[in-house]
């Protein structure tokens, strides 16, 4: 069988399965792109996640699968050249089952919400938090719970589905979480311990922009990375960020997480801006989208510059994705992250 007619009888397997009934399924071919806007928008997602590019072209056949109510961030996105391979030396028999169980465990995975005052025991810990622009959504931020940082919102989410490339999160509306009686203060720390384990922060040149990374690249946070016997005594700074190191303070570090997924929220788990300000001293912070943060140095790098060059990247791609255009200076001094 030819690449072609894989691809063609994948996608016709598919759409004749009970499994996908309710979701919108879609064969998304190389070169593919639509006057659609929010089509436009997901492919900027799909080219950001499979290869680090916002553009407005399908650079690969992806099988493309959608569904829910538009509060539930539901889609998952397969790659037609790699079950390609995988069917030339394991057959249709490993392929389709896993392909259906994936979809089979996403249409569960919403139950946890109808438990009324029982809920929060099964949801407490799916709760995360997401940083959102606070202007562009704040009608919809009437009905959440979310802290606010300037005009950022971490909002409180709750993960729908998490394996391999699949993520998939919900906004947790109020009348949900009124149900469970529990305080605001409690819930929101519950979701930010949450967030930090299942989505560590990580660090990286900005010129480093592989999709994926190892798990033990980036690692900055102490004791993270660090053997027992080491921890006692402080690391200097790794090899990335060795002082004076003028040409990667002024194309700055990108801080995200594991995931690289509303990575900006990095820059507000504990111990996270100390950590930086040991390694930098004082620095500037930056949100270049929801996804992550620019960290420079504050003698390597213009805050002006800054301001106008996160301007441009926010006015190029889509609001979903823009986290704020200010620019803040962390101060060593005091420990504060102030706007400049």
């Amino acid at each position: 069988m030819t690449y072609e007619e894989f691809k063609g009888e994948l996608y016709r397997i598919i759409m004749q399965q009970e499994e996908v009934q309710g979701r919108k399924i879609m064969l998304l071919e190389k070169g593919y792109t639509t006057q659609d806007e929010q089509m436009l928008n997901m492919i900027r997602y799909i080219n950001r996640i499979t290869s680090g590019r916002e553009d407005n072209v399908i650079h690969e056949d992806y099988i493309h699968v959608i569904w829910g109510d538009g509060s539930i961030r539901s889609m998952m996105n397969w790659d037609i050249h790699e079950y390609f391979e995988r069917y030339k030396k394991e057959g249709w028999q490993k392929i389709i089952p896993e392909l259906l169980l994936r979809i089979q465990r996403s249409g569960l995975s919403t139950e946890w919400l109808h438990l009324g005052k029982e809920g929060y025991g099964k949801t407490k810990d799916r709760l995360i938090l997401r940083p959102i622009n606070y202007h562009l959504n704040r009608f919809e931020l009437e009905d959440s719970v979310y802290w606010k940082f300037g005009d950022i919102a971490l909002t409180l989410y709750g993960v729908v589905y998490d394996a391999e490339d699949d993520y998939m999160t919900m906004k947790m509306r109020k009348e949900i979480i009124e149900e469970w009686d529990i305080s605001k203060e409690e819930l929101m720390e519950n979701a930010f311990q949450n967030t930090v384990q299942l989505m560590p922060p990580r660090i990286y040149r900005s010129t480093d922009l592989k999709v994926r990374h190892a798990p033990e690249e980036g690692v900055f946070m102490v004791p993270e990375g660090i053997p027992p016997y080491q921890a006692q005594t402080k690391p200097g700074p790794a090899e990335l960020f060795q002082p004076g190191n003028e040409v990667d303070g002024t194309l700055g570090y990108r801080l995200t997480t594991t995931k690289s997924i509303n990575g900006a929220i990095a820059i507000f788990y504990p111990g996270v801006k100390e950590r930086l300000g040991e390694l930098f001293g004082d620095y500037y912070v930056g949100f270049t989208s929801i996804h992550e943060a620019v960290i420079h140095p504050v003698d390597q790098q213009s805050p002006l510059c800054m301001k106008e060059s996160i301007r441009e990247i926010n006015a190029a791609f889509p609001k979903e994705e823009m986290l704020t255009n200010r620019v803040y200076r962390y101060h060593t001094w005091n420990q504060e992250l102030v706007e400049i």
